[in-house]
C-alpha cells in the first residue's frame, strides 16, 4: 500500500497542476487505467475511463473555465490505498466567477499513481459572481 506522505505529495501535485493549467503535468499523476467521476453522480461524459480519454476530459474542462482551485483543509489519508482532500475551485464561466466546494477522493497503486479520482460536488451549490474582470 502507498504510504500517506506519497499520497499526499501527489494531491498537491494534482492541485499544482490544475492550478497551471497544465494537463500533461495532471495526467502524469494517473495510472493508464485511471478512473474519473467529476462530479459524482453527474451526466453523461462526467465518467472517463483511461488515460487517453482522462486527458481529453481534463483538456476541454481546463479550456473552458480556467480552474483555480485552493485548498481549504488538510489532506486526509487512510490506513488502506484513498485519501481526500477538501478545496474550493474558481471557474471563469460565461465571464463571471464561479466557485464550487469540492471534495476528492483519490485511490492509489503501490506506486502511488492515482487510479481512481472522485469528485464530490455539485452545482446548485455553486456561489456565482459578476464579472471579475
Amino acid at each position: 500500500m502507498p504510504r500517506g506522505d506519497r499520497m499526499r505529495a501527489q494531491m498537491v501535485k494534482y492541485l499544482a497542476g490544475v492550478e497551471a493549467g497544465d494537463v500533461e503535468a495532471v495526467v502524469s499523476l494517473f495510472a493508464d487505467s485511471i478512473s474519473v467521476e467529476d462530479p459524482v453522480g453527474g451526466p453523461p461524459g462526467t465518467h472517463v475511463v483511461g488515460i487517453d480519454a482522462v486527458r481529453v476530459f481534463f483538456r476541454e474542462g481546463f479550456a473552458a473555465s480556467q480552474p483555480r482551485p485552493r485548498r481549504d483543509g488538510p489532506i486526509v489519508t487512510t490506513a488502506g490505498d484513498e485519501a481526500a482532500m477538501a478545496f474550493t475551485l474558481h471557474l471563469e464561466l460565461e465571464g463571471g466567477l464561479t466557485e464550487v466546494d469540492v471534495i476528492d477522493v483519490m485511490r492509489f497503486d503501490e506506486e502511488a499513481q492515482i487510479i481512481s479520482l472522485r469528485a464530490f460536488w455539485n452545482f446548485r451549490d455553486a456561489r456565482h459572481h459578476g464579472s471579475d474582470r
